[in-house]
């Protein structure tokens, strides 16, 4: 893979099959290359994957039809996607990845919770996959479920070894892959009149309550990879427009799940009773005998380095984690050990659960674990766009003794009011809120959390005096290369 050397501006190789040597450390501009194109396909099949049936398939399983679905599913990624894809600019233009960017808003011990709830994301994704890719794989005869998900999962934290290019390249390939069976899957049910006039009538057919449900459902998984995405943009180079990574982050990722989680939706509709894996073969059988089975293989390859994602990027917070308590040089070795707790725990416990796991938890799971990340997500961003503008001092966000300090009560407070304002909206199979059930049963929690969230931290940051930091930021503006070392 050929690019440019941001130094001298001459092309250079970076081989998908070389190890990535780095961690949580500053990329220097040497080791910086990429395209735009690699943050839509990065998305796009890491987003188009067999997880994403599940979102798709809620609609239906609510009594709404196709099209409602269709249009709320759409509705919950658009407003997903906006915060997922701003994102993905703090890479390029900082160097690092996402987790240690927290520090600035929540302090060196204050993040500690928020790498815990993103350590949860991730790890409890990992469960998800391989619970998943276990059952596929029994399904197409080629193993039990606990053979074939233990074996996958093994490839997935060999992709997480590698690292960032070759994530980069599998996902590339994928999405050519996706991007043609996708389009012969919805074209041949079109074509051929499958789907019906009932599943596509939009007169007299809505229905509220479950068109919220299903607008904050896809809103929630959508932003549940929030945690992901500054992770695989690091390495691009800081010339990167703001706008144009924003962009083809936002239309790989939108147009990635939605693009699965419709397929699940008329799979669902087309098949009631049928678990979603069965219904996606034997729909695609309709259009052609065995094409059920290649989507189900190429929806099943997506997963499997989405998963690989899914374990380095949790690495990557775990080692987060530990250099707050305890600072440590940012190895290669310290990488994979990494890579191997949080991976091969989650294999493990993936393989023991029921393979009918994913359909009688995942809302739940998904709802919890989004409910955690929205007030972050707003602090976040507020921070980066509009109270620092993009600029932090990389070298004191790795300083123990530094400005950004243990405790960071802006981000802290901002968090903790915005948690308990969602409390009282959250509709859950255990817990029901007393306004989502005045509503009748609509969970309104994420358009409170996070406006509360946002508007609250910049009300907090109006007296922050940022002339220290900055004076630190003018010092090592140029000087950063000279002290990131090639890390062994």
């Amino acid at each position: 893979m050929e690019v440019i050397d941001q130094q001298n501006n001459q092309p250079i190789t970076k081989s998908a099959t070389a190890i990535e040597s780095r961690s949580i450390d500053y990329v220097p501009l040497s080791e910086r290359h990429g395209r735009l194109s690699d943050q839509m396909t990065i998305w796009f099949a890491g987003s188009a994957h067999l997880l994403s049936l599940a979102t798709g398939a809620i609609g239906i399983t609510l009594g709404l039809n196709l099209a409602w679905t269709l249009i709320a599913l759409a509705l919950g990624t658009f407003l997903g996607t906006i915060p997922v894809a701003a994102h993905a600019s703090q890479g390029p233009h900082l160097g690092l990845p996402q987790m240690v960017q927290t520090r600035p808003q929540f302090g060196r011990y204050g993040a500690l919770f928020i790498w815990l709830v993103a350590a949860m994301v991730y790890w409890g994704y990992i469960v998800l996959d391989v619970n998943l890719l276990g059952a596929t794989s029994a399904q197409l005869n080629l193993s039990s479920a606990t053979v074939g998900g233990l074996v996958l999962g093994a490839v997935s934290i060999a992709f997480a070894i590698f690292g960032y290019n070759l994530l980069h390249v599998g996902q590339r390939y994928t999405t050519v892959l996706l991007v043609v069976v996708l389009f012969i899957y919805v074209g041949g049910l079109i074509y051929n009149g499958l789907l019906s006039d009932e599943m596509l009538r939009l007169a007299g057919a809505f229905q509220f309550t479950p068109f919220v449900m299903v607008t904050s459902a896809a809103l929630a998984y959508q932003l549940s990879w929030a945690f992901f995405v500054s992770d695989y943009s690091r390495y691009m180079p800081p010339s990167t427009s703001h706008r144009s990574i924003i962009i083809c982050t936002g239309m790989g990722a939108g147009l990635g799940v939605l693009s699965m989680e419709a397929v699940g939706a008329m799979c669902a509709a087309l098949y009631p009773t049928a678990s979603l894996t069965t219904a996606l073969v034997d729909s695609g059988n309709l259009i052609y005998p065995g094409f059920g089975t290649v989507l189900l293989v190429v929806g099943a390859l997506a997963l499997l380095i989405f998963n690989g994602m899914c374990v380095y990027g949790g690495a990557l917070t775990l080692i987060t984690a530990l250099d707050s308590i305890k600072p440590n040089a940012p190895t290669l070795g310290l990488r994979i050990k990494a890579i191997m707790v949080v991976g091969l725990s989650a294999t493990i416990l993936g393989v023991l659960l029921p393979e009918d796991f994913l359909n009688t938890t995942f809302y739940t799971v998904l709802a919890v674990l989004a409910y955690l990340m929205a007030p972050w997500t707003a602090i976040n961003l507020v921070d980066y766009f509009f109270i620092r503008k993009g600029r932090y001092s990389i070298k004191e966000i790795f300083n123990p003794k530094g400005v950004y300090g243990d405790w960071n009560w802006r981000g802290i407070g901002a968090y903790v009011i915005a948690f308990i304002a969602m409390i009282p909206f959250m509709y859950l199979s255990f817990y029901q809120g007393p306004i989502a059930v005045y509503f009748g049963g609509v969970d309104y929690a994420f358009f409170v959390g996070i406006p509360v969230g946002a508007g609250l931290y910049w009300l907090f940051c109006l007296n922050q005096n940022l002339s220290n930091e900055n004076s630190l930021i003018a010092k090592e503006t140029g000087k950063l290369d000279l002290v990131a070392k090639p890390i062994l």
